[in-house]
């Protein structure tokens, strides 16, 4: 496990920080509270690298990021897309690293030589036990897509084991952030068993895990109900990966209700290609049950909304499954 500065992590591929360590112990809201309640958000907040940052369709990028920090604050595991901007990333890291009395500890994802870094990141104030990621062998071209290539960037999945009790032996849960190919659908479909396989090498029967990203690939009713779709692929690869089961906690918990997250006039349009997936395992112990799921908008009156996607926010109860009432 490599602690650093955070600061120094623009020079690694992927990164864990451990911050105020001479803490002896630390409060996070999934354990201050008797009901053990986990938050999670995952948000694409696009901040594109370089001279694509120019093309960010909500701007004011310095504001944007400081109020991305200040709502994604209140939550246990942040999970964040297209942070592929240092300056700006900096910036995020910055105010949850003060809004959490310098608890931060961060999973980055990693930048090969001659490429952007994929633009996938963790942020928690609980403690990250293990941590690693890998890159997409399939991905599209700036020789067939020009300036609006993936493979300017290296998309991948990022892995987080994350402690929720004081015990990282018995109350651990991986969580896996990725955002999938999105001009070609075609090498998306390539991606999800490379997805899926780097989720079989990094997670355990033993232990939850929770599958968060902008996965671009549709999961409004028509395609879930349609087994020849993409959404059928990705979530049987994914399936494949862990071994078990995996729910797509929004239907889960909220049917057939639209819950796009491409549009920021209404959750009731747009696409739903951003994902909040669990997987329990099957024998007892740890285990996450779904409170409740929504999309946030965050508009904003400066900047119309503060990302070109909406975020996805979800909270669970956890407990040893003995413990654990059963869900209605």
């Amino acid at each position: 496990m490599l602690l650093m500065n955070i600061k120094q992590y623009a020079a690694w591929p992927v990164l864990l920080l451990s911050l105020g360590l001479t803490v002896p112990s630390v409060e996070t809201a999934a354990e201050d509270e008797a009901a053990k309640v986990l938050r999670v958000i995952t948000y694409n907040v696009q901040f594109l690298p370089g001279m694509a940052s120019a093309a960010n369709k909500r701007k004011e990028p310095h504001y944007r990021a400081a109020r991305i920090a200040e709502e994604v604050s209140g939550f246990d595991i942040v999970a964040l897309q297209e942070t592929f901007h240092p300056r700006f990333r900096d910036i995020i890291l910055d105010g949850l690293r003060e809004a959490w009395d310098g608890q931060l500890n961060v999973v980055i994802s990693p930048q090969p030589e001659g490429r952007f870094n994929g633009g996938c990141l963790i942020a928690t104030r609980l403690r990250i036990v293990e941590s690693g990621a890998m890159i997409f062998e399939n991905f599209s071209s700036p020789k067939d897509y020009g300036l609006r290539a993936d493979g300017y960037a290296a998309k991948g999945v990022i892995h987080a084991r994350i402690a929720l009790t004081g015990d990282a032996q018995g109350g651990t849960i991986d969580v896996f952030v990725t955002h999938l190919e999105a001009r070609a659908n075609d090498l998306r479909e390539l991606q999800y068993p490379e997805f899926g396989a780097f989720v079989k090498a990094r997670s355990a029967a033993d232990r939850p895990a929770l599958i968060m990203g902008d996965l671009n690939t549709r999961g409004t009713p028509e395609y879930r109900s349609d087994s020849d779709s993409q959404y059928h692929m990705l979530m049987s690869a994914l399936m494949g990966g862990l071994g078990r089961d995996l729910s797509d906690v929004w239907p889960a918990l909220m049917g057939d209700a639209h819950g796009g997250t491409s549009e920021q006039e209404s959750e009731e349009i747009g696409k739903r290609i951003d994902y909040v997936l669990l997987s329990n395992p099957d024998a007892a112990g740890l285990r996450l049950k779904p409170l409740s799921i929504r999309v946030n908008l965050y508009q904003d009156p400066k900047v119309v909304a503060l990302s070109d996607h909406n975020a996805v926010l979800a909270e669970f109860e956890w407990a040893e499954s003995s413990d654990l009432p059963e869900s209605e």
